[in-house]
Parts: structure tokens; C-alpha cells; sequence
């Protein structure tokens, strides 16, 4: 042995330290604590043959009939431990939701965070809660159309690219020796986005910043980060420095649009191929607002059948699958299980929609599940999770849902949706672990009113 480990064969070296260090951990964590059981993997890249990126949620739900509710598959040498039912996530999200609170931090996710200084993937602590607590008072921001496509079209490509991960985020060490293309993907991202245009807008909107006169969501950020730092002292700063702003108005720009779009994309879809439902949400808005003005937010408690019909969207047409990745933050149990600090959990947010335990003929589109004997929107049902639970549970839901409903019934009121004559509506999501859409396709739109 001592013959191989010669001046020459530093790298080699090293890959041996490499490999047998993770040997020697991974028996360590086995005999220390007990992990959820999952398919077998091989050693070191545990499962990672196995996975389909763009079904790995599916994957989960099918390995959890056989071995539990909580389930763990090797994602090279790391453990995720992915939670297939509502129970189990109520256990993760709301009984144990301070232990699960934290969030996976890979080598791309460092990068494009700046080192966690986001909101969705920050660790749960005071600057977490200060930099939200803000951010809840500013959820509004305008953005000309050329700007909104230049951010979009980044973005997507970025989750094209990035898929479940990078190999820097597996391999300890790589990316100071070799940056494979999807890690330049997110410098790039982080070079053009965050660094170029938000922080060019941030430090435009600080230059122009009057105190009475806000205009926009930076100047409200701006405004709630001066009055905390009135509130609690100039210590507050460091806690909340330019780089928390421009992480945190990705985060709302980001999370708010993708899933609004994809949401409404997907509901657009579902009314085309089920033109009847199309024919009973115009029924209730005529009825109920009717056709000389547009729905407002005070419309909303009326138009409980467009509500569900949204509602059944997100079931059917989960945007983000997997969600955020939570990651314990203290030795905790998870389905009577025990696992270590540090590990990373996911909740299978498509499993819980398409449980069929939990849904009546659960491939169907059926609005009338969420309403009760009067037509009136029900009690949510304990499956319908998209907005995730607990304290991290989404920053963006009191907005996005009225501002859907309004958007959706304002579409639906003015328009007829047909599909294009010949053509049938493709409903089979495509897309994977970064989120899930519908092909592109086209319409008939005829004017209503």
C-alpha cells in the first residue's frame, strides 16, 4: 500500500482518503442511528443508478407501498429521506416542525444563495425570521414585460440544467478541482441575475429612496430594513445586508411567478379538456358578478366552484413536487425512526395528491371534492398540501391564492377556451425534481364579453 502512496500520486491518494473516510462515516451513522429502510443501493452511490429525475417522485410513492410511510434512497453517498404520507409530513412539518426547519445547503444552492442568505434555503434562526418577518410586509414588485421575459427565460433554463443537482454537490472537494457545465450554469445564473440586474435595481431603488413615498416592493424592503434597524439597533445590518435584499427579492419574484404560471397554465389546460367544468365556473360568474364588470377580491367568498376548480388544479397539476428539502437541525425522529442532525427530508408533495387512499377516484378531476352540501368551499382537505405546513411552510400563500382566483376568474369570464380542432389536450406533466409543467400548446380564445 505504502508503494501506491507516492509523491506522484497525490489525486489517487486523496480519492482513497476520499473513499475511505465515507466508508467509515457511513458505518459510524449505521450503527449510531436507524434510518428509514429503502431499496438497496450500492455502496457510495447508493440509488443513484435508480433514479429518474423526471419521475423521482413517483419513484417515491412506489417504493414507500413496499417498504413505509418514510423512506430513505442513497443519493450518492448521502441519505434523503423522502415522506410519502400525511401524517408523516404533519409529524415533519407541524408536530416536529422546529427540528425539520432547516434546509439542505449543496455546493450550487451555496452559490446561488450567497451562502444561504435567501429565504427558502437559509437556515431557520433570528436572521431567517427577520429577513421573512420583512419580506411579509413587501410582497409586491413591477416589472416591465422585456424584463420579467429576461428573468424567466434564465431561470428556466437554469432548472433545466440543474436537475436534481450538481456532481460539485456529491463529491466533496470537486469543485476546486473541476466545475462541470451545470455549476457554471448556476455562476453564470448568479453572475447575470443576482449580481447584475437585481443588485443594479436594488442600488438604483437606494439612491432614489424617499421614506414617504414608497413606490415599489425594494422600496418597502429598503423601508422595513430601516425600521428595524430603528426597532432593534445597527446590529440588525449585519443580519440584513444588501445581499439578504437581493436574495429575498429573487425568492418572492421567483416563487411567486413560476408557480402562478404554471398554475394558471395547467388550469387553462384542464378547461379545455373539460369544457363542461369550463361551462359551470362561466355559470357562477355570471351569475354572481356578472358581465358589466370585472371580479374583484370581495367577489371571492361567492365563487367557491372557481375556487375548487383551482383547488383541483394544484392537486392534479403539482408544481413542485418534492418542495423545498427540509433538513433536521438536532437528532430527531421521523415515523419511529431515529436519524441525525444534518439529514436531509423531503416531502412528496405529488404522493400526498395522488394518494388513493386519501382521494376518491384520485386520477379524476372533480372541483365538487372541496365543496360542502351548499355549494360553498369546505374544510381543506388534509391531503391538499401545496403550500407545504409549519414554519416554513410558503411565505407567498395568503397572495398567490386570492391573486390567482382574481386572475383566473377575470380569464374565464372574458374568454371561451378551446383547443384547437383536431387536437387533443396532452395532460401528462412533464419536467421533474426542480418542478413540474405541461407541454406548450395551443388554443382558441373567443371573446365572451
Amino acid at each position: 500500500m505504502l508503494e501506491i502512496l507516492v509523491p506522484g500520486s497525490l489525486t489517487s491518494t486523496c480519492l482513497v482518503g476520499v473513499v475511505a473516510g465515507l466508508i467509515v462515516y457511513w458505518a459510524l451513522q449505521k450503527w449510531k442511528y436507524k434510518y428509514p429502510p429503502g431499496p438497496p443501493g450500492l455502496p457510495l452511490i447508493g440509488n443513484a443508478l435508480q433514479i429518474d429525475q423526471s419521475r423521482l417522485h413517483e419513484q417515491a410513492f412506489e417504493w414507500s407501498k413496499k417498504y413505509g410511510p418514510a423512506i430513505t434512497v442513497g443519493v450518492g453517498p448521502i441519505p434523503f429521506v423522502f415522506v410519502n404520507t400525511i401524517d408523516t409530513a404533519m409529524e415533519v412539518l407541524v408536530k416536529r416542525s422546529t427540528d425539520f426547519a432547516g434546509r439542505m445547503l449543496t455546493h450550487s444552492l451555496d452559490t446561488f444563495t450567497y451562502g444561504g442568505k435567501d429565504i427558502a434555503f437559509s437556515s431557520y434562526g433570528p436572521t431567517w425570521k427577520l429577513q421573512r418577518r420583512i419580506a411579509s410586509k413587501a410582497l409586491r414588485y413591477s416589472f416591465k414585460d422585456k424584463e420579467v421575459n429576461y428573468m424567466l427565460e434564465k431561470k428556466d433554463f437554469l432548472a433545466e440544467s440543474l436537475g436534481i443537482g450538481t456532481w460539485e454537490d456529491f463529491i466533496p472537494g470537486l469543485k476546486y478541482l473541476y466545475k462541470t457545465n451545470a455549476f457554471k450554469v448556476v455562476e453564470g445564473f448568479v453572475r447575470d441575475v443576482h449580481d447584475g440586474y437585481i443588485t443594479n435595481k436594488l442600488r438604483e431603488a437606494k439612491r432614489t429612496f424617499e421614506k414617504d413615498n414608497v413606490r415599489h416592493f425594494t422600496d418597502t424592503l429598503i423601508l422595513a430594513r430601516t425600521e428595524a434597524v430603528e426597532e432593534e439597533g445597527a446590529a440588525t445590518l449585519k443580519s440584513l445586508t444588501d445581499e439578504h435584499l437581493v436574495q429575498t427579492i429573487s425568492d418572492i419574484f421567483f416563487a411567486g411567478i413560476d408557480t402562478s404560471r404554471f398554475t394558471l397554465k395547467a388550469a387553462i389546460l384542464h378547461m379545455v379538456a373539460f369544457p363542461d367544468i369550463q361551462d359551470k365556473v362561466q355559470d357562477e360568474l355570471d351569475r354572481v358578478v356578472g358581465k358589466d364588470r370585472l371580479p374583484g377580491i370581495i367577489d371571492r367568498p361567492n365563487l367557491s366552484y372557481t375556487e375548487a376548480v383551482l383547488h383541483e388544479c394544484m392537486r392534479l397539476g403539482t408544481v413542485a413536487p418534492l418542495g423545498a428539502q427540509h433538513k433536521t437541525i438536532c437528532d430527531t425522529e421521523v415515523a419511529g425512526y431515529r436519524i441525525p442532525k444534518g439529514t436531509t427530508v423531503a416531502i412528496n408533495h405529488w404522493a400526498l395528491h395522488h394518494d388513493p387512499d386519501a382521494w376518491e377516484e384520485v386520477d379524476r378531476f372533480i372541483p365538487e371534492r372541496y365543496l360542502d352540501s351548499k355549494g360553498k368551499l369546505g374544510p381543506k382537505p388534509n391531503n391538499w398540501l401545496p403550500f407545504s405546513a409549519g414554519k416554513r411552510v410558503c411565505l407567498g400563500e395568503f397572495v398567490a391564492k386570492p391573486e390567482l382566483h382574481l386572475i383566473f376568474a377575470c380569464l374565464m369570464q372574458r374568454y371561451k377556451w378551446k383547443m384547437v380542432s383536431g387536437k387533443c389536450p396532452d395532460l401528462t406533466q412533464v419536467g421533474g425534481i426542480n418542478g413540474l409543467d405541461y407541454k406548450p400548446y395551443k388554443v382558441v380564445v373567443e371573446k365572451r364579453i
